[in-house]
């Protein structure tokens, strides 16, 4: 843990052709796929913002779920990790898998509260200012790697996840975040926390074809030992003006296929709920409760889109405007996961629990035991 992965001469040569017939992402190494098979980890979310609603389902898909994430952790004005919401209350509660231990994460993200007393107040979002300076120096590196350790120990968590996003547009701070992921990981690793850490799908469209292997190999290729846990989503959101799926077929194989060239155990992330989009009004996001009630207060019929097996439908509100929603259900998630697991990855992650309807059904495990 904690060392880059190097490839010999004949996988560099690989890599290198790999990489000028664009196949090869900037950063990834093809050693990584010859690695062992690591225990497959069954993941979810519970945020610190919709923590009651969010522990219930946890409870109720417990047995089907190795490790439960807790997204909580910022940073202040200064750049320290803080725990926001109930943390005591999460590491506190017994989840029981067949007798097996449930791990339980710590999710840090750079979001920066400029008053952490104040949820409501001043934030930044996906603050990579922020990371610039904590990743200046080596010495600011293992500060910042000690301090989140220190975090989790003092919550009493079992392992570290780090979401910090925004990384891949800027060739520096990628970087420096790649210097500082073997830096945490080795210390992580000393301490014997598990760490994971949450990849962008962006991150496999970063770099330059024309950069040189040697650039790629020492600047730019993760470290071994986390687990990295890719994002499947936001194909299409808040930030797109085109209605659609948070996923979809295609999408979902495009990153899976790059998804072998990671270091194991790599898996992915797929999400919950849906988007709305609604004319003079910025799109949102909405739970899968959310968009069942949105849709009985328009009288609309949702349809199944055949390309993404996620639902949509349309109308006009009191006001006359015109709505579009696509959402998730449970026969939503299920293709995908039956999707990502053609492509054998180590886990699959759910963002998020909390305003699931019937959460037992996004599991066949559960169901079949009917």
């Amino acid at each position: 843990m904690g060392k880059f992965v190097k490839s010999g001469i004949f996988a560099a040569i690989g890599s290198a052709v790999l990489l000028i017939a664009g196949c090869l992402p900037l950063g990834l190494s093809v050693d990584a796929a010859r690695r062992g098979q690591p225990t497959f980890d069954g993941n979810a979310w519970v945020t610190y913002w919709d923590f009651e609603q969010g522990m219930k389902e946890a409870m109720a898909i417990q047995t089907q779920l190795n490790s439960i994430s807790y997204f909580a952790a910022v940073l202040d004005g200064e750049g320290k990790p803080m725990v926001m919401g109930h943390s005591h209350q999460f590491t506190g509660k017994k989840f029981t898998r067949y007798r097996a231990k449930v791990n339980k994460y710590l999710t840090v993200v750079n979001d920066v509260y400029k008053d952490i007393h104040n949820p409501k107040g001043e934030t930044i979002a996906k603050d990579t200012q922020v990371l610039l300076k904590l990743f200046e120096t080596p010495e600011t590196m293992q500060e910042h790697a000690a301090n989140m350790i220190a975090l989790v120990k003092r919550h009493r968590f079992d392992g570290l996840e780090l979401d910090y996003e925004n990384i891949w547009k800027d060739p520096e701070v990628a970087r420096r975040y790649v210097r500082f992921l073997e830096i945490l990981a080795s210390l992580a690793d000393k301490e014997e926390i598990p760490l994971r850490v949450i990849l962008e799908p962006g991150f496999f469209e970063f770099g330059d074809p024309i950069t040189t292997l040697a650039t790629m190999m020492e600047d730019f290729t993760v470290p071994e030992g986390p687990e990295y846990v890719v994002m499947c989503y936001n194909l299409y959101g808040i930030h797109s003006k085109t209605a659609g799926a948070k996923a979809d077929i295609p999408f979902l194989k495009k990153v899976l296929f790059k998804l072998s060239y990671l270091p194991r155990p790599r898996s992915v992330a797929l999400a919950t709920g849906g988007c709305v989009w609604q004319d003079g009004r910025a799109p949102y996001f909405v739970t899968e409760n959310e968009a069942l009630l949105l849709q009985r207060s328009l009288k609309a019929k949702a349809t199944r889109d055949a390309g993404s097996q996620a639902m949509s439908f349309k109308g006009k509100n009191a006001a006359g405007k015109n709505v579009e929603c696509w959402f998730a259900d449970a026969k939503t998630i299920i293709a995908w996961k039956r999707q990502a697991l053609d492509y054998g990855v180590d886990g699959i992650s759910l963002w998020r629990l909390g305003g699931n309807h019937k959460i037992q059904e996004y599991y066949p495990g559960i169901m079949n035991k009917k």
